[in-house]
């Protein structure tokens, strides 16, 4: 079964706060992200009108480790090393489009002549 994302950081939370670190990111003009990363690297973000609201937020969660500013080379790691699980990657990215087909015929996707051709066939436009 797919793990649905979560719509709200106390979910992602849930009941074990433990093992659970705070980044928060200025974005923008005023805006802030606010992003929770697991003890096992699993991780969502949510953004706020300013990076004390973000930080507010965190402290409501009861989060223990919070970092302002950037992410801390351990936490990066961890988040790039988790693995969804196989379940996940079961359903399309956009289930709402459906099965995705083959690419529309382009012109730029379309394959190009080698150049020899293309001479050619001047020449024989030139020629009528």
């Amino acid at each position: 079964m797919k793990e649905k994302r979560v719509s709200v950081p106390e979910d992602f939370v849930g009941e074990n706060v433990e093992g659970i670190e705070a980044i928060v990111i200025r974005i923008g003009a005023g805006d802030a992200q606010l992003v929770l990363v697991d003890a096992d690297g699993r991780w969502d973000r949510w953004v706020y009108h300013s990076v004390e609201e973000s930080t507010a937020k965190a402290k409501e969660l009861g989060i223990k480790v919070l970092h302002e500013g950037e992410f801390p080379e351990k936490t990066r790691v961890r988040m790039n090393a988790y693995q969804k699980p196989k379940e996940e990657y079961a359903s399309a990215g956009y289930p709402e489009q459906g099965r995705v087909g083959p690419v529309i015929p382009y012109p730029e996707n379309r394959r190009r002549p080698p150049p020899d051709a293309l001479v050619e066939r001047s020449e024989e436009e030139r020629s009528h």
